[in-house]
């Protein structure tokens, strides 16, 4: 009985109408060419990201170096500014290191709160020995590329889910003024006013 009647849908029966055939093909074109779209874009606006980032990571790896510095004051125990874990963030305080030359420099670095006099920190330097962040690693890269890639397929997805709902609403309307059409034909009819 079950195959007697979900075979019913695509065959003649009275209740179908081709607005509901035209619906379901739609839908199903809408589908498709969302899902393809959405992995499509998706994968090719990541790997275009991890292509424009990688020369940024080589690029601040050749220039960047680390280097190991001496604390020249305590750090505040605790820190002013804290992150969203309610965790305290590093603090700047001066700090020493020998330069590649031999030389000694002095800046400040971000150390961990509570840092004590004399205790040695790891300091990035660039090329012309100035104090920075840490160069990108092939992991940041990585996932900015799954962030881009997929923010796309989501927007391409969003896309489709509207062209979906306005096959929907156009369907949705044409059989409104089918059944406006049928009602004012059968009313008088069926209220036995003819």
């Amino acid at each position: 009985m079950h195959a007697a009647i979900g075979s019913r849908r695509w065959r003649t029966h009275p209740l179908r109408r081709k607005v509901d055939i035209l619906e379901a093909r739609l839908w199903l074109l809408v589908a498709a060419l969302t899902l393809v779209c959405a992995s499509s874009i998706g994968i090719a606006h990541g790997w275009a990201a991890f292509d424009r980032e990688q020369p940024v990571v080589a690029e601040q790896r050749a220039d960047r170096h680390l280097v190991r510095a001496t604390v020249l004051r305590d750090a505040a125990t605790s820190s002013p500014w804290a992150d969203e874990s309610g965790r305290s963030q590093r603090v700047p305080v001066p700090v020493r290191w020998v330069t590649a030359t031999g030389g000694e420099a002095t800046g400040e670095a971000p150390v961990a709160p509570g840092t004590e006099r004399g205790e040695r920190t790891k300091l990035w330097l660039d090329s012309r020995g100035n104090v920075t962040s840490a160069p990108l690693e092939y992991r940041d890269v990585w996932a900015e590329a799954l962030l881009v890639g997929g923010s796309s397929a989501a927007v391409t997805f969003g896309a489709g889910a509207l062209a979906g709902i306005g096959v929907r609403v156009v369907c949705n309307r044409r059989r409104a003024s089918m059944w406006e059409s049928e009602w004012s034909r059968v009313e008088p009819e069926w209220s036995r006013r003819a």
